[in-house]
């Protein structure tokens, strides 16, 4: 059973899994992916005669939960990922720095692991945030422990601002569902696999890849519309807790184990 997950862009996805193509045939009884459209559709492609298998990846919302403590001063926004092309750090920057006009006291929370940055986007990051001033309201946070992530999804969904994930492309993002799981709710790109958990105005809200604008409208309404974010949120855990939860992941990967 080859199990994939995502591999960053698309295209990077399909060279990987060209290149897998003899160990696969040779090797692998089945396909499974969370999901994940452009995944789906490389399976399809490269290997129709092997059976494959979509289901969602499960989420124990009991476990990594929200969890009661100070409400921050002001709202936070947050981002978490490495600083890398996919990840698309740049048109964070940009919609903080945008919203910042519009809520003066907005502090931008950034998660990374400095270890798996790639330099040369280093350099711009710090050269960005100089240009567009935001280094007084940016917090960089590296190799948070991921049982302390509850803790700060809790305080950026308490402080009444959001986490944005930015990704041009994303599989099967535990990060958002950690961040739904916490009621912390989510502004996210429309990139393949995020568009099972985030469903606009329902669980989360989605913005065109690129339209930092739109984004920008988006996270205002988010932060000003006091009914529309606690439906989000409650929705959104209620999401995870019917569509993501452990039995029901059970009882797919038994199917699938039949079936084989």
């Amino acid at each position: 059973m080859l199990e994939i997950q995502g591999y960053g862009s698309k295209e990077n996805a399909r060279k990987q899994l060209v290149d897998a193509v003899p160990i696969v045939n040779a090797y692998a009884d089945g396909l499974l992916n969370p999901c994940t459209p452009h995944i789906a559709a490389i399976f399809q492609e490269l290997f129709p005669h092997i059976p494959q298998f979509h289901f969602p990846n499960c989420f124990d919302s009991k476990s990594f939960t929200y969890r009661y403590g100070a409400v921050p001063d002001h709202p936070i926004i947050a981002w978490l990922g490495r600083m890398e092309d996919n990840k698309n750090w740049r048109e964070f920057l940009h919609i903080g720095y945008q919203l910042s006009y519009y809520v003066p006291t907005i502090e931008l929370w950034m998660f990374e692991d400095p270890n798996l940055a790639d330099p040369a986007e280093r350099q711009q990051f710090e050269l960005m945030v100089d240009n567009l001033n935001l280094r007084s309201r940016l917090t960089l946070r590296s190799n948070v422990a991921n049982a302390q992530m509850q803790y700060f999804y809790s305080m950026i969904g308490d402080s009444g601002g959001f986490m944005c994930s930015t990704s041009k492309v994303e599989g099967g993002p535990l990060s958002v569902l950690e961040a739904m799981s916490c009621l912390c709710p989510v502004l996210a790109t429309h990139s393949d696999g995020v568009a099972l958990c985030i469903r606009h105005n329902e669980t989360g809200k989605n913005y065109a890849l690129g339209n930092v604008a739109q984004a920008v409208q988006e996270g205002l309404e988010l932060m000003q519309n006091g009914v529309l974010r606690e439906s989000i949120r409650l929705n959104a855990l209620r999401l995870l807790q019917t569509e993501f939860n452990p039995h029901l992941y059970c009882l797919s990967f038994i199917g699938m184990l039949n079936q084989l």
